[in-house]
């Protein structure tokens, strides 16, 4: 026995030390029962009953009178002690949380056992319960009657105490601890993004209906909890005996909000033209039931959430002016352009600056010179070819009638438009400027539209943290009564996240029709926990766990929709080796190499966030729980297969 017991402690010790206990989400009772006398009775029958199922747990005190029920679903009970000669003891809502333990200890009064005495636990649970980490528990009732605009579950932790921020923010603090080492499980198993450490967060969205208990811990201290010295622990929710289901529809849109005071302020062509600020409309509907297969043995859960994301968001890329799309550009002798926002200033300085344009994009003769004299204006509008000397001054708008000096080129090897004709095709396809209140006003302006998609085109949502996008997702959980040692509980959820179109970096993507990409993330979970009660002092619990994230990444010039390709592809040319090169113009019309195609990735124009990944976790674990006299042990290890790809 001696050797058995140092082996027992040299295992919990290293476990300790290895944060390889599993964590199985199950609850466990223990205690002891006693006559009047204080003596310690055994053969005593314990029997836990879950008021919700119906499924009921028994077990009988040993010699020295102790009992331990080490494996329960979290949910209210009713716990019960008979032995012939005793009056029945019965302790009513016993509220059972997520890996904690409860004591509760009977003392029998002799009499007929069909004689009971029944006490309500909720004034003695706070003293019952039994666990050395600091936190708190929001049960399942809390959970969906607390007002969440995001339906995020996790957004609660912010509300808790000893958390200072919100998910998926490394800066968040857990009772001072960085949230890059909080570990985020869902019934055991992490299941956090994996790839980035964003602090807490799901790769799937947690919808507070699918939710059994919600606990935040600041401090554990148990050698089952590991990995790191905060967690937020998540439940998923049972079916019961009972059918019940909910429906809910939220809807969010920015319609009903006022318009701010910088875009009712703004004027275009001389006409007074509010500007529409980025429009959002969602709806987010979840549907679920849950109930009996078979009564007492067998119940589901089953979820469905869906969001629809309708998104109008204002572009205002800076853009040539038609005078500069020819290759001509102007400005007030002795004055920097301003826009149509600019402010005369730095009068007497080489840096004088005055608004060159009107509402219209007109050119706007300054109204005194530049010396600061504050004498009016005497100079003129100036007109400079980027090909040549010219031979006689503009007066079309675009300036599509000036002149250009033959054979006198300011650079030889630019004598007139590109030849290879990608300059061309980038002006046709630039937009034309609409608004003078950007760039310079003479040569650069502004192209003001609203860009539509279905999400707010953010690579937030492809990083697995922001769900601001149209989404779907199922749930369905099953328990069930194998017999009478043996219980099973699988729980699954898939989600498809697409987000269509998103802007990439560069100066083209907010163009009309710009260089313009597509995401889609389909994050999955999967846990199944199995329950054995091999003796009446030995349980052991085994559970599996899969969670994996597949991003998608296509490049402007690789997306689904054959006609988005046209463009990208046309403002490609071949590099070395025949590999594209990938160009983008800069904000004066001059071509700059944006980036090369690889065989291994591409490149988004002036930079690229990363281009997709496969990220799973698969872990196995075993937990066994053995009870001696009045001491329990409990020993386990836990398997985590991690990588990515991408």
């Amino acid at each position: 026995m001696k050797r058995l017991l140092a082996a027992a402690a040299l295992l919990f010790g290293f476990a300790a030390l290895n944060n390889m206990f599993a964590q199985t989400g199950n609850s466990s009772v223990a205690g002891f029962v006693q006559d009047p006398s204080g003596a310690y009775i055994p053969g005593v029958t314990i029997t836990a009953t879950n008021t919700q199922t119906g499924v009921v747990t028994t077990a009988i005190t040993n010699e020295s009178g102790a009992y331990n029920i080490p494996s329960l679903l979290p949910g209210i009970y009713k716990l019960s002690s008979e032995l012939p000669g005793f009056k029945s003891r019965v302790f009513n809502d016993v509220q059972l949380g997520a890996n904690t333990t409860a004591r509760y200890n009977f003392t029998l009064e002799v009499g007929a056992v069909s004689e009971a005495i029944e006490v309500t636990a909720e004034r003695t649970a706070l003293i019952a319960e039994s666990s050395p980490t600091i936190g708190q528990v929001l049960p399942e009732q809390q959970v969906r009657d607390l007002p969440l605009v995001s339906n995020n579950v996790l957004d609660l932790m912010k509300t808790m105490p000893g958390v200072r921020g919100g998910i998926y923010s490394s800066a968040t603090t857990f009772a001072g601890i960085s949230a890059s080492a909080v570990n985020t499980t869902r019934d055991g198993l992490s299941v956090q993004e994996g790839r980035y450490a964003y602090g807490v967060g799901s790769t799937t969205l947690i919808n507070p209906d699918m939710v059994g208990e919600f606990r935040v811990i600041l401090a554990p201290v148990d050698a089952e909890t590991g990995r790191g010295n905060g967690q937020v622990q998540i439940i998923t929710r049972s079916g019961t005996n009972q059918f019940r289901g909910s429906a809910v529809w939220n809807v969010r849109n920015s319609a009903l909000d006022a318009n701010t005071w910088v875009n009712n302020k703004q004027i275009i062509r001389g006409v007074w033209t509010p500007s529409q600020p980025n429009w959002q409309n969602e709806h987010e509907y979840s549907i679920n039931v849950g109930g009996p297969i078979k009564k007492n043995k067998t119940f589901f859960f089953f979820l469905w959430d869906q969001q629809i994301e309708r998104d109008r968001t204002q572009m205002r890329p800076v853009v040539l002016t038609d005078c500069a799309r020819n290759g001509i550009f102007r400005y007030w002798e002795g004055f920097q352009n301003g826009n149509l926002n600019a402010i005369t200033s730095s009068l007497g300085t080489a840096n004088a600056t005055t608004q060159s344009v009107d509402s219209f994009g007109n050119p706007l003769r300054p109204a005194i010179n530049p010396n600061g004299t504050g004498t009016p204006y005497t100079g003129q509008l100036r007109y400079f070819s980027v090909f040549g000397p010219l031979l006689n001054t503009p007066t079309r708008p675009d300036c599509s009638d000036g002149l250009v000096q033959q054979g006198s080129p300011w650079d030889p090897l630019r004598p007139g438009l590109d030849p290879v004709g990608i300059s061309q095709r980038y002006l046709a396809y630039m937009p034309h400027a609409n608004i003078f209140d950007g760039g310079d006003g003479l040569n650069t302006a502004i192209h003001q539209w609203q860009f539509a998609g279905h999400g707010t085109g953010d690579l937030n949502t492809a990083y697995g943290i922001s769900f601001v996008a149209d989404h779907h997702q199922e749930n369905l959980k099953i328990d069930h009564i194998l017999n009478a040692r043996h219980k099973i509980a699988v729980n699954g959820s898939y989600q498809v996240v697409p987000n269509d179109y998103i802007p990439v970096s560069g100066p083209t993507v907010q163009w009309p029709g710009g260089y313009l990409s597509k995401t889609l993330r389909k994050p999955r979970v999967l846990t199944v926990n199995l329950t054995s009660t091999l003796t009446s002092s030995l349980l052991n619990e085994a559970r599996y766990g899969y969670r994996a994230n597949w991003h998608y990444v296509w490049a402007p010039w690789e997306v689904p929709d054959v006609t988005a390709r046209e463009v990208p592809l046309s403002l490609m040319r071949n590099g070395q080796g025949g590999i594209p090169i990938v160009y983008t113009p800069a904000t004066i019309g001059s071509t700059a190499q944006g980036g090369t195609l690889t065989t291994v990735s591409f490149s988004c124009a002036t930079g690229c966030a990363q281009q997709g990944n496969y990220t799973p976790l698969f872990e196995y674990a075993d937990t066994l729980s053995w009870t001696k006299g009045r001491h329990a042990f409990k020993g386990g290890a836990d398997i985590r297969i991690a990588y990515t790809k991408g």
